[in-house]
């Protein structure tokens, strides 16, 4: 009964919540944390890295982390990121969104028109499998944001021709307990409603980078990899 109770509150809060959630992203440099779940100094991190990787290749890589998907695909938002902040260089179309949601466990990479040539799916496919995936199961989001948006950073140099500076840690690779989204965790199921709550409503942190900077690109046609944890 309480948990009943406690997941028609969520579903309310939620239905309350404004329609377009992708009107207000809090951009800091590549990075809208929406989810809260970075810390400043790996945010930090990932930005001087992919800050580097946009001025020797003019490639963006946005990150953006969601409390929810409000009832849309994970593959709709991300396009629709990409083609409204403009990812990637203007010429080229080469960026790259890379989105994690925390009530659905869904997560998407999807690459712009410029990329969908030359970076393989299967390499998109790989990064979801063995860098990120392992640590979502572990409810680890900060390492697995981390080393995934790392590798994605090395994957659009390579793509480039283009040798890039990664600036912090990126942790090792994670023990793979599972490949699908059956495995279990030893979060209560009560946390994740409490968890996304206050990710909405916790007021925004972050400092030391500007808005966002991409290149005036947003051509997205729906070409990239998801997963669920």
């Amino acid at each position: 009964m309480k948990k009943s109770l406690l997941v028609i509150l969520v579903l309310a809060l939620f239905s309350s919540i404004q329609a377009d959630a992708l009107q207000d992203l809090n951009f800091k440099g590549f990075i809208a944390d929406e989810a809260n779940l970075l810390s400043e100094d790996v945010e930090y991190n990932l930005n001087m890295t992919l800050l580097d990787l946009q001025k020797k290749s003019g490639a963006d890589i946005a990150v953006v982390t969601l409390p929810t998907l409000e009832g849309r695909s994970e593959q709709d938002v991300a396009m629709e990121i990409g083609r409204k902040y403009k990812v990637g260089s203007k010429e080229k179309n080469n960026g790259i969104v890379f989105l994690t949601a925390l009530n659905e466990r869904r997560m998407r990479i999807e690459l712009g028109y410029g990329f969908e040539k030359i970076i393989p799916v299967r390499d998109l496919d790989y990064i979801r499998d063995n860098d990120i995936l392992p640590y979502y199961r572990q409810n680890d989001y900060e390492n697995g944001i981390a080393r995934g948006t790392y590798q994605l950073a090395e994957l659009a140099a390579q793509a480039e021709g283009v040798t890039i500076s990664r600036t912090g840690y990126c942790p090792d690779k994670a023990v793979n307990t599972s490949t699908g989204r059956s495995s279990r965790s030893d979060t209560p199921w009560w946390a994740w409603p409490i968890a996304i709550i206050m990710a909405i409503f916790s007021p925004r942190r972050r400092g030391g980078f500007g808005s966002s900077g991409f290149g005036g690109g947003g051509g997205f046609g729906g070409c990239g990899s998801s997963g669920s944890w």
